[in-house]
């Protein structure tokens, strides 16, 4: 079940949604690499939490190794991982140094395409919503990271069930 606080766009730097009302998913959990991999254990795998706990911590790992060698890490279904650069600015391209990049982001592309579990269409038409968490109305979520924008609302499809 994933539930949705109501919130009202206070920024009236956004007249064409400030007042309106949208939705926010309260995330009621954050499952670390050991409960996920407790979690795919629990699937009825062959191996236990440990083991998989193992291999999860070298695919992680590996990752990196494999970013940092300037590859783009694809997992089919899922997305592409990749670095992007923070820089400023030169004047010129003979003036622009290592010395402008100011940091090394990770970045990450969500697969859309048809083999995916996680395309915006496969999400919204498997989520079961409803609008609030029993107990949360007016309680603001600390793991809410979304910057509140309306084009984070999502669609209308999908099975919606409200709460009184």
């Amino acid at each position: 079940m994933i539930y949705i606080k109501k919130y009202q766009n206070s920024n009236s730097k956004m007249p064409n949604a400030y007042g309106k009302w949208y939705g926010r998913i309260i995330h009621t959990e954050t499952v670390d690499l050991e409960g996920l991999c407790e979690h795919i254990a629990s699937h009825g795998t062959i191996f236990t939490a440990d083991v998989v706990a193992g291999t999860v911590k070298k695919f992680v790992q590996c990752i990196q190794e494999l970013l940092l060698e300037g590859k783009k890490v694809k997992l089919d279904g899922i997305g592409t991982f990749y670095l992007a650069l923070q820089t400023t600015g030169a004047e010129c391209l003979e003036e622009f140094s290592i010395g402008n990049v100011k940091g090394v982001r990770l970045r990450f592309l969500a697969d859309q395409g048809g083999k995916s579990r996680y395309t915006t269409s496969v999400l919204t038409r498997q989520a079961k919503l409803t609008s609030t968490l029993p107990g949360a109305e007016g309680k603001e979520n600390d793991d809410d990271d979304d910057s509140g924008s309306p084009q984070q609302g999502g669609g209308t499809s999908g099975s919606v069930e409200e709460q009184p």
